[in-house]
């Protein structure tokens, strides 16, 4: 089993929260399973290539927090809350390229579609 390297205990949750990214042009829905003061364990409703800095937003008037990416296995995500200072929105992501990077994982040709039946 591998050492528990938190910077602080998280408490297990379940809230629905919005992944929020493209200078506020792009949001995904996803939920929190565990959060602490520094991080966050996600779990996506799809699988989706994330930007390596995003917005969580939380329902209602809780406001957002930035947060980086540290490690995906499937739909689960870890986060690490960034520090006030090092909260610069990431540049957009070219959707295009975005796609030819979600194809080329999944193994086929960007430009090939299923037939239409």
């Amino acid at each position: 089993m591998e050492p528990d390297r938190r910077q602080a205990a998280r408490n297990r949750l379940f809230q629905r929260v919005s992944v929020v990214f493209n200078g506020g042009r792009s949001m995904l829905g996803c939920s929190v399973r565990n959060l602490s003061e520094t991080g966050a364990l996600l779990r996506m409703t799809d699988w989706i290539a994330l930007p390596p800095t995003f917005e969580i937003e939380t329902q209602g008037d809780r406001g957002s927090r930035r947060a980086r990416q540290c490690w995906r296995r499937g739909d689960d995500v870890g986060v690490a809350f960034l520090p006030q200072g090092e909260d610069a929105a990431a540049a957009p992501v070219c959707l295009a390229a975005f796609r030819a990077r979600r194809d080329a994982r999944r193994g086929r040709d960007a430009t090939s579609r299923p037939a239409a039946d």
